[in-house]
């Protein structure tokens, strides 16, 4: 039984005292042992709980796993920072943006999560796609739909606003991935918003040039 979690509007559904127990278990687990080392038993352990309580909310680690992932995207999705699309300031709205991209997937368990999913990714794809959909997928959704009011109101010239959102996304962010993944410090707060605000004007200048018709 796959415990489903959503969230709207900035907040993420509380789940079932139990429920929320046992996921809190299994992050601390999941994350120090990993994927395949973590055990239903080690988990039903630091939950307190008896593994029938367990197996009744969860059918099996990788149904628990899937849970812990919706849950921990959910819950950073929630933090996502939305752009207004009426501000006039746009370009300051973009570096907000910025920075809380730069905060999300330096902060709270990403990093650590990302290196347990990409072992098991070939193994089980699903709960790759999962992550994907719900934790970056999501970002760059959000992103594309503020990138499109721009490009609605004449402040930029984006011709595709999804791919122009991976390309914001990557351009401010993507030195944190290979850091995470490596357990390496991050740049220094002065480093990193100088990288994320050339990175912005980077972005600006692309889309603020006419577009050719011509390949």
């Amino acid at each position: 039984m796959t415990v489903v979690v959503s969230y709207g509007q900035g907040r993420v559904r509380h789940l079932r005292p139990k429920a929320q127990q046992i996921l809190d278990a299994a992050r601390v687990i999941f994350l120090d042992a990993g994927f395949d080392a973590a055990s239903m038993d080690a988990i039903a352990r630091h939950a307190g709980v008896s593994k029938a309580t367990l197996y009744a909310h969860f059918e099996n680690k990788e149904d628990l796993f899937e849970a812990l992932i919706r849950f921990e995207c959910q819950t950073i999705g929630a933090s996502f920072y939305r752009p207004d699309p009426l501000a006039e300031a746009w370009a300051e709205e973009l570096e907000k943006l910025a920075t809380n991209l730069r905060k999300l997937f330096s902060e709270n368990d990403v990093p650590a999560i990302y290196r347990i999913i990409v072992p098991v990714a070939a193994r089980f794809p699903r709960l790759a796609q999962i992550f994907f959909e719900e934790g970056p997928g999501a970002a760059i959704r959000d992103t594309a739909a503020y990138l499109q009011s721009l490009s609605d109101t004449g402040r930029l010239k984006i011709p595709d606003a999804e791919i122009a959102a991976e390309q914001f996304i990557f351009l401010v962010s993507g030195d944190l991935e290979l850091r995470g993944a490596l357990c390496l410090p991050g740049k220094s707060k002065e480093k990193s918003r100088e990288l994320a605000r050339s990175s912005i004007a980077m972005f600006i200048g692309h889309y603020s040039m006419p577009r050719s018709s011509t390949p």
